[in-house]
């Protein structure tokens, strides 16, 4: 297994394809790519068809798969305020490689997982690892990443919302010598691979659990059988100086993954946006279903918050059997988080490589993140999603 990435900036989409080739090229050892990971900025959505044609060409690339993102992810560097481009490039020998697209309308007609086994041709029986990359206008993330962990329960299954698009159709996902603009695409691989994962959510608790006494839909009206709003009014004076104003500008909720633990840390919640709140009942919206009976915390999050959750769980990986036999990654992270939140560039692929070496790495801003957290998948938000790429 023998991974290669390659960044570039050239304005033009043929000097581009030409830059990236001779920068991967030399480096396959066979001369040609099993799979190729293409990531490109909105910039050259219209030359999306010639440019990933021109690379499959080039790399003698088997299948290639990718789509537009505002912000480009490659090598050692995110790139956020220009347009550019970046690819990872994979000698897979005992991996079955296996392309998929899904579409709304398919997505409508799924009737279990054995619609999905049946329409990916992909039966579980084969442990695949999946990679999904969805249009946010023309599909909706989370049922469709909620019927493909049904249909693969025990997968990996990580990626993103393609970004950079004001408008529907505007977004590309590419899918061998197709480029469409709706749906979803994504690859499955299985055999002689294994893709560890880290989701991380950049957020730290504050404050003490609540049991959710009253909720319907995504409205939350009583914790421990308060109103949210008086909740926080009584536990934002408790809490130091530095979380007080981080609660005025950057407060979410978590709910428990698992409610079977007694105690709860940073890693076990699923943490969610804080929509909107209403000052007469006191109840606050959140950006989730919300029941009766869950577990929640609050939650707050920044630059030192991030980097200490990402640091913990790359940290942690390394310690995993196996961590030498790593050969590449892909990083997914929030359009949120990069240089606007950190203060300075390329953070997450910076502190990826420096626990796991130079990793040859390719991904992008996302409108959205999907990866596992406690044993489900989830379409995150203002999140960093790597994928480790190892031997078994």
């Amino acid at each position: 297994m023998r991974f290669t990435s390659a960044l570039t900036t050239c304005a033009d989409w043929t000097e581009a394809a030409e830059d990236l080739t001779r920068q991967v090229r030399a480096r396959l050892s066979s001369g040609r790519a099993d799979l190729v990971l293409l990531f490109l900025h909105p910039r050259f959505a219209a030359h999306a068809q010639p440019l990933a044609e021109q690379l499959r060409i080039n790399l003698a690339a088997r299948h290639l798969v990718g789509c537009t993102g505002a912000g480009i992810i490659g090598d050692n560097a995110e790139v956020e305020s220009q347009p550019a481009m970046a690819l990872l490039a994979a000698e897979l020998p005992d991996v079955e490689v296996t392309p998929f697209r899904v579409t709304q309308e398919e997505l409508e007609e799924a009737n279990g997982p054995a619609f999905w086994h049946y329409q990916l041709e992909v039966p579980p029986a084969r442990n695949p690892n999946l990679l999904l990359f969805a249009d946010p206008f023309s599909i909706p993330s989370i049922p469709l990443v909620q019927a493909l962990s049904e249909a693969y329960p025990d997968a990996p299954l990580i990626g993103g919302l393609a970004s950079g698009a004001q408008q529907p159709g505007e977004n590309r996902l590419l899918l061998d010598g197709d480029v469409m603009e709706d749906g979803a695409i994504g690859v499955a691989l299985s055999g002689r691979i294994v893709m560890r994962t880290i989701v991380s959510q950049g957020c730290r608790p504050i404050g003490e659990p609540f049991t959710v006494t009253r909720a319907e839909k995504n409205i939350v009206f009583e914790l421990g059988g308060q109103p949210p709003l008086a909740v926080l009014q009584t536990m934002l004076p408790t809490l130091p100086q530095n979380d007080q104003q981080l609660a005025r500008t950057s407060l979410l909720i978590g709910r428990v993954i698992n409610e079977y633990k007694e105690d709860f840390s940073r890693g076990d919640f699923l943490v969610r946006t804080l929509i909107g709140h209403d000052p007469q009942s006191g109840a606050v919206a959140v950006g989730d279903l919300m029941r009766t009976g869950q577990t929640v915390q609050f939650q707050v999050r920044d630059a030192k918050s991030a980097d200490e959750d990402l640091r913990t769980l790359l940290a942690k990986e390394c310690l995993l059997p196996n961590a030498a036999k790593v050969r590449g990654a892909v990083l997914f992270s929030c359009l949120g988080r990069g240089e606007g939140m950190y203060g300075t560039r390329s953070h997450d692929i910076k502190m990826l490589h420096e626990y796991f070496g130079p990793l040859p790495t390719t991904g992008f801003f996302c409108n959205g993140e999907i990866g596992p957290m406690g044993g489900h998948t989830f379409v995150h938000g203002f999140t960093s999603v790597v994928g480790l790429f190892a031997e078994p």
